[in-house]
């Protein structure tokens, strides 16, 4: 079976927010697709560190909701919201399912209140079809 892909970029290198998650690019419509992976270059400014958070929506432009992971332990269920941390400049992916999910959004933050953010974020994304 054929895997139909797309892909695009979201922002080029710009200034991380500092105390507000400020949106990565615009919102994606991932609707008939099974993965998204989001490729980003962080280079560290005076920031602590760089999040990165995504947000499920099923309509453009309407209700977020913090996509979430669960997990299994001792027949104990619970859900963990997806957030990714990085505290030193980086080039790396997320891989997340997005079936059943028609957008998605990626916000980005300072991880502390500390310093002026100096550092830089780009992303961009890919999304397949198995």
């Amino acid at each position: 079976m054929a895997t139909s892909t797309a892909s695009g970029t979201l922002q080029a290198a710009t200034t991380i927010a500092k105390t507000t998650e400020t949106l990565i690019g615009a919102e994606i419509g991932c609707a008939g697709y099974d993965w998204i992976t989001l490729f980003f270059v962080y280079t560290k400014g005076d920031e602590t560190g760089l999040y990165v958070v995504p947000y499920v929506m099923s309509e453009a432009s309407g209700t977020a909701y913090k996509h979430i992971l669960w997990s299994e332990a001792g027949g104990v269920y619970s859900a963990e919201q997806v957030k990714y941390t990085a505290t030193a400049s980086l080039t790396g992916s997320l891989t997340l399912s997005v079936k059943g999910i028609e957008f998605i959004k990626f916000m980005q933050g300072g991880s502390n209140n500390d310093g002026t953010p100096t550092g830089t974020l780009a992303a961009s994304y890919s999304m397949s079809k198995e």
